[in-house]
């Protein structure tokens, strides 16, 4: 991954750049496929040490040097600028503008899953139950992404 100057943080594309379906380039659609089955792969992964390897692995081919922090000024929802930045604060995310938000979505799911497999190498203890659920989410999340961007992950 192309490192930035923006902190390791969740990144989130503001709402209004959320894609409902993108046209990838040929090189982003060969790449962000890869990621997602990857991703798919460290989900089914009983050993948290080879499912994070895997999604470091993933992060690093990842190029998010183009991601800035969203002006928020004009937040075109219901919201205030400073309701935002303090959701923000709270959950400890950044809202971002990107040229490819694609790569960005997936980045930012791979941080996610990479953050629980950091705390679970920590030691800490999470019910099996609800370690099921976040699996399943991220299952759907990478599925749902594949219809946005067009992409087959049955392949």
């Amino acid at each position: 991954m192309t490192n930035n100057s923006l902190p390791p943080q969740l990144y989130l594309l503001v709402p209004w750049d959320l894609p409902v379906e993108e046209q990838l380039s040929e090189s982003n659609r060969s790449k962000i496929h890869q990621v997602l089955k990857h991703l798919l792969q460290a989900l089914d992964e009983n050993s948290y040490q080879k499912a994070l390897a895997i999604i470091n692995q993933e992060l690093a081919l990842l190029d998010v040097s183009d991601v800035l922090p969203a002006e928020v000024s004009d937040t075109k929802t219901m919201l205030k600028p400073w309701e935002i930045e303090d959701f923000n604060n709270y959950f400890k995310l950044m809202h971002v503008q990107t040229k490819q938000p694609a790569v960005c979505i997936v980045w930012s799911l791979l941080r996610a899953y990479q953050t629980f497999l950091t705390f679970n190498e920590s030691g800490i203890e999470f019910d099996s139950i609800q370690v099921k659920y976040l699996k399943e989410g991220l299952r759907s999340y990478a599925y749902m992404l594949a219809r946005v961007f067009s992409l087959s992950l049955e392949e």
